[in-house]
């Protein structure tokens, strides 16, 4: 049986952090025993009470994440905030936790290939440093029929947006917070940018410049990565149970 130790070295090489931005925090969050064998790991959006809760329900020796528990540094950790008591949980349970964020939002089949894959689409380009997709609708759909098939691929009915008048045909797409890419997406030349969610300013560039924003949340756009890390998983250590766990709160 694959230890802790062994998952991460394997998740390093097969998710390199080369592939990270700038001032990323993804990789190891927690290990309190490298050497201990994992039968079973949990893979989610986030490292929250609920879903360790859930990963020691199941008797889980792992999570993998898209987003790390930890950003940045942090003086202490204490049960008096929500850091705190999150990183004391897993703790406490043994539980080691492990997080690819950017990695996995640029690597293939990671986190913007797997929503395109979810909505029927491939994608055609890369952009903004292979972080977003473009891909191509095989026939052109107006703003609200578009929105309309983004939330029942989703599962959402929270999808707002911008629509700038032009029919949706050619469709960049940056899963989670896509503001700081919202000016890439517009200089691929595509008439859509699907993505979690924006400022308000961002919306008012979309109107201005004459580009379609859909928003369907951030936890929606990069909740179809779920399965994706049980796949990466699986392509070293097919004998580990990965669970999935969705958050129905959001």
């Amino acid at each position: 049986m694959a230890t802790v130790r062994e998952i991460e070295s394997f998740m390093e090489e097969r998710l390199p952090r080369t592939l990270s931005k700038p001032g990323d925090f993804d990789g190891t969050s927690l290990c309190t025993d490298g050497s201990r064998e994992v039968k079973r790991i949990v893979a989610a959006l986030d490292v929250t009470l609920e879903s360790i809760e859930y990963a020691k329900s199941v008797s889980a020796q792992m999570m993998i994440t898209h987003h790390p528990c930890i950003y940045g540094t942090t003086g202490s950790i204490t049960d008096g905030d929500g850091l705190g008591r999150r990183i004391i949980a897993a703790a406490k349970a043994d539980i080691a936790l492990l997080a690819y964020h950017t990695r996995l939002d640029a690597a293939d089949g990671g986190v913007n290939d797997s929503l395109l894959a979810l909505l029927g689409l491939k994608a055609e380009v890369k952009f903004s440093g292979g972080l977003g997709r473009v891909a191509r609708l095989p026939k052109a759909m107006d703003y609200a029929a578009f929105c309309a098939f983004v939330g029942e691929a989703l599962g959402t009915t929270q999808v707002t947006g911008m629509d700038s008048g032009r029919p949706v045909e050619t469709v960049a797409v940056v899963g989670g917070g896509g503001k700081s890419t919202f000016y890439d997406a517009y200089r691929t030349g595509a008439d859509t940018y699907l993505t979690g969610e924006v400022a308000h300013n961002t919306l008012l560039d979309a109107r201005d410049l004459g580009m379609n924003l859909v928003c369907a949340t951030h936890y929606r756009t990069e909740c179809p990565v779920i399965p994706a890390i049980a796949r990466i998983v699986h392509e070293r250590f097919p004998e580990i149970e990965v669970l999935p766990y969705y958050d129905t709160k959001l």
